[in-house]
């Protein structure tokens, strides 16, 4: 049974969650707070006409392995307070270290076994809140090793690539409209505009846009704090994973301080799902909505409940290791 609740976490602006307790008699569980990706999509992991359950779905597997599991709205969006597109990357941050504290203080957390699993955005942003708030476990699913400065640039580059070595009448049609020159100029014009400006947000087109967020994305170098880490790591990539390279996860295992496990599942692609098809990061979208029926990876479920059992019975049970095969 489960012993699910809707919980308001007190940090700069209240924070909307939801709380799943093991129903049995034990008095304290393990934790597993989950950070969502980038975007606004609800603590579930869906935006309107695009319903993922990612993070819900997460929660109920790793909730019926005896874990506690907490996954919330970010700031300014559905039931959480404050503005969306004026928080930045370190109120980010601040929301999850509250998230943390929280469970913490609840009298039915071991708060000497919480865990916090990022995925995406939240595997770049999970490193530091562990440092803000530490934890005694990371899971960083598709996340990176790099400066975002880095990270960011190199997915628009794909996509320019991508428009350049189009085939047929959408080939044709990139290339009499300047379509990669054009969209290199607006988004180089959009982020100059943004990176000298103080402005939390920006009007672009007629569209506002989250301009603190994208100057602290920027700024941000996940690597700093992945090389503080002293608890237990696991790191997991798909190998069809576009949006970051699926190699991070042993540049990640190989950074921390604290025991290390990675694995590149076969595959598997940034929303957690198996695809065998060509992976193309213009298409991303239109691939994701053709999964949007489909569960997460049973190796992932597989991985996570074999690290999560040795993390709950003996937390000093890990070794660096590799997938093999």
């Amino acid at each position: 049974m489960t012993n699910s609740s809707e919980v308001t976490i007190q940090g700069a602006y209240p924070i909307s969650g939801t709380l799943k307790i093991p129903s049995k008699a034990d008095n304290q569980f393990p934790a597993v707070l989950i950070i969502q990706g980038t975007g606004k999509a609800d603590r579930d992991g869906n935006i309107k006409n695009f319903k993922m359950n990612i993070y819900s779905d997460l929660a109920d597997f790793i909730h019926s392995k005896g874990f506690v599991t907490l996954h919330y709205d970010k700031r300014g969006t559905y039931k959480s307070g404050g503005d969306y597109l004026e928080a930045g990357v370190y109120d980010l941050i601040d929301d999850a270290a509250a998230c943390v504290d929280f469970l913490k203080n609840h009298p039915q957390v071991d708060k000497e076994k919480i865990v916090i699993l990022g995925h995406s955005e939240g595997a770049l942003i999970a490193p530091a809140v562990n440092k803000k708030s530490p934890v005694s476990g990371l899971i960083l699913l598709a996340g990176a090793a790099e400066p975002s400065k880095d990270l960011l640039p190199r997915q628009s580059e794909m996509a320019y690539k991508e428009m350049n070595q189009s085939k047929g009448f959408k080939g044709l049609l990139f290339r009499l409209l300047r379509a990669e020159q054009k969209a290199r100029k607006q988004n180089e014009k959009i982020t100059n505009k943004i990176l000298v400006s103080d402005k939390a947000v920006m009007r672009f087109q007629g569209v506002r846009m989250n301009a603190k967020w994208l100057r602290e994305t920027f700024s941000y170098n996940v690597c700093d704090y992945l090389k503080e880490v002293t608890c237990p790591v696991l790191a997991i990539t798909g190998d069809k994973d576009i949006q970051v390279p699926p190699d991070h996860a042993e540049v990640i295992a190989d950074m921390v301080k604290g025991e290390s496990e990675w694995y590149i599942i076969p595959d598997m692609n940034h929303i957690l799902r198996k695809y065998e098809g060509t992976h193309t990061i213009l298409g991303a979208m239109k691939e994701y909505k053709s999964l949007l029926n489909q569960t997460i990876d049973q190796e992932l479920f597989n991985r996570l409940e074999d690290w999560l059992s040795r993390y709950q019975h003996d937390g000093n049970i890990f070794k660096k290791e590799k997938l093999n095969g």
